[in-house]
Order: C-alpha cells, then structure tokens, then sequence
C-alpha cells in the first residue's frame, strides 16, 4: 500500500515553510481526474497503461478512487487515517486504518519543489517541479488550482507515472465518499493495516483477493 500511493503523496503534502516558492499541492475546488498509469508495478494501474479515476473532495480532504475493473473503489481519508474498500457486488466494505508508512508521506514536513517550465495535458495548463518529499523523488505538473496533472517517481526502485487523460471540474457529492447505506462491513481482524486493500479485479490498492 505504502507503494500504492507514493505518487498522490506528492499532491498532498502538507505546504513548504518555503511558502514563496511552494506551489498549491491541494485541490482548491472539487474534481474527477482520470489518469494512464505506466511503469506502475502494482497499485490503482496494475498494468501498464490502465486507466483509473480519481476524485478529490475539497471540503472533506478525502479521494475516492475506482479502478478500470469497474468492481468496486476506495475511499482514502488522510485526516482521519482510514482506508475503506468497497465491494459494490458483494454489498461489503472493509474499513481499516491506512499504512503509517503512507500516512507519514501525506504529512511530509521536508518537501521541495523546484520549478521547472510547463506543460498542457488535457488540454489544462499546468507548471512542472522537480519535487522531493520524505527523501523520495520525483517530477509533478501541477495547475494554478491545485490539480496534480501528471506525476512521476524517480525512485529506482519505484519508477512510475500516472498522467491526466480528462479533467473535469465540478461539485463531487458527499455520497461518492461514503460507504453506501445498507453495506455490510466485513472484519478482517488479521489483515495488517493498509495491506491488501484493493478492490477486486486489480483496483486501488493493489489488492490480491481478485476473483
């Protein structure tokens, strides 16, 4: 899971004290991306070239992300500590708390951005930055409204890049980053925290219960 999610840690940092130079790393309105992953070894793009959407809520703080699969999603809630995957053809959920090791990268205190030119991907313009988080490296194009467009790990060990295909703005209803009403929660009191929470199918997370 750590894996999963180090590049939407590069949006959600907490802001540089190098406030001059620190773009907005935040979504100041609400949004669903959909974004091609590659070199993407596990996690939302399990393979190469997969599609998966993601929507950020700008008054909750929370992502919901759904992979190509189409079977289910994940709700990411970074204030809160807790990951819940969803099972929409089983009506289940499981809610546990989110891999400390993920959660440390979302509350970096020693990021940099370094400005580096621009770009237009999907048609939004955006400003790139080599980005450096938690020692970890990487390259962001980032728009004037705090929509990650494009993101890269420069890990070796870790190389991937997910890139925006469509952007659309517009309000993302609370419900979305719920778990629907009626749902049964499923215990899994052995599974470790952040581990294999995924939705069936190769969704986010990169879980290994697939059907």
């Amino acid at each position: 899971m750590r894996q999963t999610f180090l590049v939407l840690a590069l949006l959600t940092v907490t802001p540089s004290a190098r406030a001059d130079i620190a773009p907005m790393i935040h979504p100041s309105r609400d949004v669903a991306v959909e974004y091609r992953s590659s070199r993407a070894p596990q996690g939302p793009a399990a393979e190469a070239g997969r599609l998966v959407t993601m929507r950020f809520s700008s008054r909750s703080g929370r992502i919901r992300i759904d992979g190509a699969s189409g079977r289910g999603y994940a709700i990411l809630d970074p204030g809160a500590g807790k990951m819940t995957m969803v099972m929409e053809e089983r009506h289940m959920y499981v809610e546990r708390p989110a891999d400390p090791g993920m959660l440390a990268m979302f509350k970096a205190t020693n990021e940099s951005f370094r400005k580096t030119g621009s770009d237009t991907i999907a048609g939004v313009a955006c400003t790139t930055y080599d980005a450096t988080f938690n020692e970890h490296n990487g390259q962001v194009c980032l728009t004037n409204d705090g929509v990650m467009l494009r993101a890269r790990s420069a890990d070796a060990d870790r190389e991937r890049e997910l890139e925006a295909v469509t952007v659309n703005y517009g309000e993302q209803p609370a419900g979305l980053f719920e778990v629907p009403a009626g749902y049964q929660k499923l215990e899994m009191p052995n599974l470790p925290p952040g581990m294999n929470m995924g939705p069936p199918g190769g969704g986010p997370g990169g879980g290994t219960n697939g059907r």
